[in-house]
């Protein structure tokens, strides 16, 4: 399958239900498939849903991102650790709120090989709209999908990328 559109996803509210896993210090303890802990007894809980969201994604011709603003060095412990690493294609986690940026870095790095991603083609999952302004003003009209307000759960999601990305229905 020829990967043709891009998956950006937030990973705080998003992917697990903790908002700042930047204020949840390393070493992290998995506890089970789906939760992890640190030394201080704060657990972080993946949603479910959004894993298969995303290997939904991944198997309707994404690339996929984290788009994160949040400390690399503990998003990719908590990434190991919850053993989801390889869903992402890319990591575009930094503790920035410049998400735009790395967005475009990203379609740029994308280009140069090869693979050219128009903004109507990017799907971005969040829950917070925060980023939006300075993405559509750098990047332009990308499908923002906002996760729990907007959207009410990862099968909405998938409705709006079958519309709008698979043209299915």
């Amino acid at each position: 399958m020829v990967k043709n559109w891009i998956l950006a996803m937030d990973l705080d509210g998003t992917v697990w239900d903790h908002l700042n896993i930047s204020g949840v210090n390393p070493p992290y303890i998995r506890i089970d498939d789906i939760r992890i802990k640190n030394n201080d007894n704060v657990i972080i809980t993946l949603y479910k849903s959004a894993l298969d969201f995303m290997k939904w994604a991944r198997s309707n011709g994404a690339i996929i991102t984290s788009l994160s603003w949040n400390r690399t060095d503990y998003v990719n412990e908590a990434l190991l650790k919850f053993g989801i690493m390889e869903l992402f294609d890319y990591n575009s986690t930094d503790y920035t709120p410049d998400k735009d940026k790395r967005l475009l870095k990203l379609i740029e790095d994308l280009k140069i090989s090869g693979i050219n991603i128009t903004p109507d083609r990017i799907v971005y999952v969040d829950d917070r709209d925060i980023h939006m302004e300075s993405i559509r003003k750098n990047i332009g009209d990308i499908i923002f999908i906002n996760i729990w307000k907007d959207i009410k759960d990862y099968e909405g999601a998938k409705k709006i990328i079958e519309n709008r990305i698979l043209k299915v229905g």
